[in-house]
This record gives C-alpha cells, sequence and structure tokens, in this order.
C-alpha cells in the first residue's frame, strides 16, 4: 500500500496474536538495529548465502516481545493488549529490502509491517502509524523523533547471552524527576529551556506509552514475569529518584528495580540489569552506555 511518493508500507503476511489493533501497542524500531547490514558480512556464510540477514543489536527485542505477547494470550486468549511491531527501512537500499521480508519470515519473528521511508519523513510514519515508541541505535534519530513529541528510547547493546525470555525496560529518570525547582537539578548538567519545553512536549505521549506498560506489568505476578520495568537515575540527588518513582506510579506503572546512582558509575548497574530498552530523555545522561554494534 502506497501512502505518498516517499513512504511505502507492506504487510509481512506474518500471522499476529493481535486481535483489535486500536488496542495495540505500537512500537517501531529500525531495520539495521534488528539485522546485521554491514557489508563485510561473509558472503559465505549460512545466513547470507540464503539471502537472510544475521540477526542485529536489536534482534533480542523483538524475541523478548514475542516471549510477552505469548504469555499475556496463554494467560488470557482474548487478550488485545498486545505489543505491535513495525520495521522502518530505508528507500536507498532496494536489496536490503527483500532480504529484510525473508529473514522476517525464517527467524519467525511478528512482525506485522515494514515501512520504507527517506530518512527525513521518517517521523511523520512514526505518527501516521501511532507509535507509542520508537526504537533505533542511532541517537540522532531518537533526539529527532523526542523533538516531536514521539517517545523514544536507545537499544542497548547486551553484553555476552542476550535475555530473550524477560523484555527488560530501563527508565532514566532523572528528567522525570525534575520539579520547577531548578536547584535540584545536577550542577554538572546544562539543563536549559528547550530541554525542558522538549521534555514536555513528550511527556503526555510517554505517560500514555507508561500506563500502557503498567497495565502489561499488572497481568502478571512479580516471580517470572516476562515483562520487568527498571528505574534508574544517574546524576541526580535522592529527591528526584523518589519523584521520578511516584510519577511512574500515577501513571499507573510500578517499577520492578529502582536505582540512585548519585553520580556513581554506571556501567556495572547496567551490566547487571541488561535492558533491551534504554529511556533517557534527550540522551544526556546516558553517558556510560556500551557500543551498539
Amino acid at each position: 500500500m502506497n501512502t505518498d511518493d516517499d513512504v511505502k508500507q507492506f504487510v509481512t503476511g506474518v500471522v499476529s496474536l493481535q486481535k483489535d489493533p486500536s488496542r495495540a501497542v505500537v512500537i517501531a524500531i529500525s531495520h539495521d538495529a534488528v539485522f546485521d547490514l554491514k557489508e563485510e558480512q561473509e558472503p559465505k556464510a549460512p545466513a547470507a548465502a540464503s539471502g537472510v540477514l544475521n540477526p542485529g543489536p536489536g534482534f533480542p527485542f523483538v524475541k523478548a516481545v514475542q516471549r510477552v505477547n505469548e504469555k499475556l494470550v496463554e494467560k488470557n486468549p482474548n487478550e488485545t493488549l498486545l505489543f505491535d511491531v513495525i520495521l522502518l527501512s530505508s528507500k536507498d537500499r532496494p536489496k536490503s529490502q527483500s532480504e529484510v521480508a525473508n529473514s522476517i519470515k525464517h527467524y519467525g519473528l511478528e512482525i506485522t509491517r515494514l515501512c520504507f521511508c527517506n530518512n527525513e519523513n521518517f517521523t511523520s510514519v512514526l505518527r501516521s502509524n501511532k507509535v507509542k515508541l520508537f526504537l533505533s541505535t542511532n541517537t540522532d534519530y531518537i533526539t529527532k523523533a523526542q523533538d516531536t513529541g514521539v517517545p523514544a528510547a536507545l537499544l542497548y547493546g547486551q553484553r555476552g547471552t542476550a535475555t530473550l525470555d524477560q523484555l527488560r525496560v530501563l527508565f532514566i529518570g532523572d528528567s522525570l524527576g525534575f520539579s520547577e525547582d531548578t536547584t535540584d537539578r545536577p550542577k554538572d548538567e546544562d539543563t536549559g529551556e528547550d530541554q525542558l519545553q522538549s521534555v514536555q512536549l513528550t511527556q503526555s505521549s510517554l505517560e500514555d506509552l507508561v500506563a500502557l506498560i503498567g497495565e502489561m506489568r499488572r497481568k502478571f505476578g512479580r516471580e517470572n514475569s516476562p515483562l520487568c520495568a527498571c528505574l534508574m537515575t544517574v546524576c541526580s540527588p535522592r529527591n528526584v529518584c523518589v519523584r521520578a518513582l511516584k510519577r511512574l506510579r500515577a501513571w499507573g506503572l510500578e517499577v520492578d528495580e529502582a536505582f540512585c546512582l548519585a553520580g556513581a558509575p554506571q556501567s556495572r548497574l547496567l551490566a547487571h540489569i541488561q535492558p533491551h530498552i534504554l529511556y533517557d530523555h534527550g540522551l544526556q545522561y546516558t553517558l556510560d552506555v556500551p557500543a551498539l554494534s
């Protein structure tokens, strides 16, 4: 289906568990995050030889999302509050379009739609598809989406064995815990009016996303849940962490764990949590994140 001259959308043909699209939590992810598109990929590798791309850094996220959907439907066959993953791909790489479609089927990924667009207009695609969250390994794209009011987050580069059985979401709460009083903001961070306006622009849509994640999370018990939500403040004092925690709670999300680092290194904690999604508005606090490659 062509939406305009610059955007093309295709249904992948993958059977979705979703029975009511209006209840879907739509997540868009860039295709080069799910699959490895490096030109140096060995042509004689089993995947490449069959026209199938190797998994990329976002692959574990897609599998973990499917696990959440499966467990939700397992608990209630009529469940409609499910994740719906769509893939954004560049029109500038026509060869990769067929490879992406083949790879989705090969790995059994529950990705219902492919959207081919130019890099300049991807935010309009997010809005037209009612995307609740955009994920990428490209910080420029994340910032651009956030600046237009679409919640966007970083795909965390998991080290070692990736987690597939539990979707892990980490909210960086420094911005969430800000009050109108500037005295509790980190002194080493330049939090200007433009940044605060950007936070406010995204906050209403973020509140909607958090409420939906919270509703999903409440469908499972504390033990063996396929969905885990955590909060971490990086540079801010304890009172900011407490306010961020209360704000998420007011929006409908009880996090599984909360951490106040108050300036301590975040690398060990990130290695412990191993989040798939790292939400930090403006990305100014994700200073210690491993390379996403």
